[in-house]
């Protein structure tokens, strides 16, 4: 059963959770089972609406997209204990809770991929399936720091020196606690969810990842030793995300099978 968990609600839509003392924010759109959208680093939920998924999964699902913590409007610690992958899947189990959901379709990119499948092998009962986005599934932690930074960023343009200056100007409009990132970025590459550990709670996964993502081989090697279903979509890591026609299709079809398998 679900543990209880306390919300607030604000004009406009936006609930807030309370988990581990700091509050998560998350929206939920439409009707039908539940499916959860994990965004990436350095993004926030609003993401998922912008880009168009959110319209299209709405009429067929129960749609809930949480800013992550140090992101959005979701509480920002500066400190990076507060953070972690077990940390943030957590939060996700809150956000579950709050809004009175057992089991929930989740979909990640990037980041939000991290810590879909740690969610998933953290808490299995309560993943129905998967859908990974722009990072090789089940990364060991050598594996993963090897394609994260070379050195933990400390500026603005560390963090955001790989996405086109519109996308940047946005970013930094939104998102104006670089102290919140910086700590958020300092323990992605630890607490490892690797091959054996998804072996031992499979879900049925859909990986992609973008054609020129410069990942795209470990991806190939990762979900053949899952094993997983991998899709190669046009563009980089940015467009992967942002031309959300090319992976839509191909996820909703994946969702529908798992909800089958899952009745």
């Amino acid at each position: 059963m679900p543990i209880a968990c306390l919300c607030r609600r604000f004009p406009g839509g936006n609930v807030f959770a309370s988990s581990r003392g700091f509050q998560i924010r998350y929206q939920v759109f439409g009707a039908g089972p539940a499916l959860v959208l994990l965004h990436g680093f350095p993004m926030w939920g609003d993401r998922w609406q912008d880009t168009g998924y959110v319209a299209e999964l709405e009429s067929q699902y129960q749609v809930i997209v949480p800013d992550l913590l140090g992101h959005g409007q979701s509480d920002r610690p500066h400190q990076p204990a507060a953070y972690g992958v077990p940390n943030m899947a957590s939060d996700v189990i809150a956000v579950l809770d709050a809004a009175g959901v057992d089991r929930a379709h989740v979909w990640g990119y990037s980041m939000g991929a991290i810590v879909a499948e740690a969610l998933a092998v953290s808490a299995p009962g309560r993943v129905l399936s998967l859908v990974l986005g722009g990072f090789p599934p089940g990364l060991d932690r050598e594996q993963r720091l090897s394609v994260l930074w070379s050195e933990l960023p400390q500026t603005w343009d560390d963090l955001l020196g790989g996405y086109p200056p519109p996308i940047c100007e946005t970013f930094r409009a939104y998102d104006d606690d670089l102290e919140a990132l910086l700590a958020a970025a300092a323990l992605i590459g630890d607490f490892p969810t690797t091959v054996a550990d998804m072996q031992s709670a499979p879900h049925p996964t859909l990986a992609y990842i973008g054609a020129d993502d410069g990942r795209t081989e470990l991806a190939r090697q990762q979900c053949d030793a899952l094993p997983c279903r991998l899709e190669i979509v046009p563009g980089d890591h940015a467009l992967a995300f942002r031309q959300a026609g090319n992976i839509l299709p191909l996820a909703m079809r994946h969702l529908e099978a798992a909800g089958a398998i899952a009745v």
